[in-house]
């Protein structure tokens, strides 16, 4: 970064023309970025070692099966009752 002093306001931006560089914004025109080179290199993560899957958050917990299989059966009712309006909405159309 330079000069924290020298930095540009909005007006000094618009008034340079329609093109931005990092260097009006106070920036490294090419910032260098550094990181992991195995992360850079090969940014696909494998889920499959990390233990993703292998918690069953139902084990030992009734409770919680429960209140989601509420939730469930609320949307389901819901569900049902939109599916039966829009069936009888489509019958007591007038047919051309």
């Amino acid at each position: 970064m330079s000069d924290q002093s020298n930095i540009p306001v909005l007006t000094d931006l618009i008034e340079k023309g329609s093109e931005i560089t990092m260097s009006d914004l106070g920036l490294d025109d090419d910032p260098e970025i550094k990181g992991d080179d195995a992360f850079f290199n090969n940014p696909v993560i494998d889920v499959t070692s990390t233990g993703f899957g292998t918690i069953d958050p139902f084990k030992n917990n009734p409770a919680l099966e429960y209140a989601i299989q509420s939730i469930l059966d609320e949307h389901m009712e819901s569900a049902w009752q939109e599916i039966k309006l829009a069936i009888q909405r489509e019958l007591n159309k007038p047919r051309s």
